[in-house]
């Protein structure tokens, strides 16, 4: 086995969840699967992968809570965010990932393109920003607030933390009892199921060589294929 193409994928959609992996073992990666942020958690204590790519939107702990902890506990790891919800290259705002896949929208083998791009660790370790802390919405009535508690990334102490519906997506924070400077973020939970699916002729070995070679060029998918 090969422990630098060791990836764990994570999405609530398990007809996707059986399409990337396969696209990945056939590629000559070890591939771990999970449903959603918690069994992400215990695949990853069992063996820290390379890689993780993760769905954002999921019932349970969400992608943007997971790639949070992550960031923080498991920073070797490089960690891909995907989802249907956003479009184009870029990392979704706030998000902790050090590369992004819009669902649906884009060919599987821009996966590989991603993952060549964030490779190097080092550079990975310069390009990222402070992750946030992920909290779930709560519901609110006229007047009031939730209060929810917070644990500190730094000394781990919690402490309460208000919400009201005029908080802003992030908002920065410091913990009261070692005054780290602690960022917020609000994840409003998946409704339901993500329903996302890729076409099959990007998920035939025709299609994806053919996908793959427009991207790489022959020489870089044979050495992708050899690994």
């Amino acid at each position: 086995m090969n422990a630098a193409n060791d990836i764990v994928v994570v999405d609530d959609n398990p007809t996707l969840l059986i399409l990337l992996s396969e696209i990945f073992r056939e590629h000559g990666y070890t591939v771990r699967t999970a449903a959603d942020g918690f069994a992400a958690l215990a695949v990853i204590r069992d063996r820290i992968p390379t890689v993780l790519l993760s769905d954002l939107y999921m019932q349970g702990m969400s992608g943007f809570e997971l790639l949070s902890v992550v960031r923080r506990r498991f920073p070797v790891i490089a960690a891909v965010a995907m989802s249907g919800a956003y479009s184009g290259e870029d990392v979704p705002a706030g998000v902790a990932a050090d590369g992004f896949y819009a669902k649906g929208s884009s060919s599987p083998a821009l996966l590989f393109r991603i993952l060549a791009a964030i490779g190097d660790q080092g550079l990975r370790q310069s390009r990222r920003a402070q992750a946030p802390i992920w909290v779930p919405a709560l519901p609110f009535h006229d007047r009031e607030r939730s209060t929810m508690s917070v644990a500190c990334p730094e000394c781990l102490r919690p402490f309460a933390h208000f919400l009201h519906e005029g908080l802003p997506h992030e908002r920065d924070s410091n913990c009261p009892h070692c005054s780290c400077p602690v960022k917020l973020a609000i994840v409003r939970a998946a409704k339901e199921l993500d329903a996302t699916t890729i076409p099959s002729s990007m998920t035939s070995t025709n299609g994806l060589r053919s996908s793959l070679d427009t991207y790489f060029g022959s020489a870089l998918h044979s050495e992708q294929l050899s690994r």
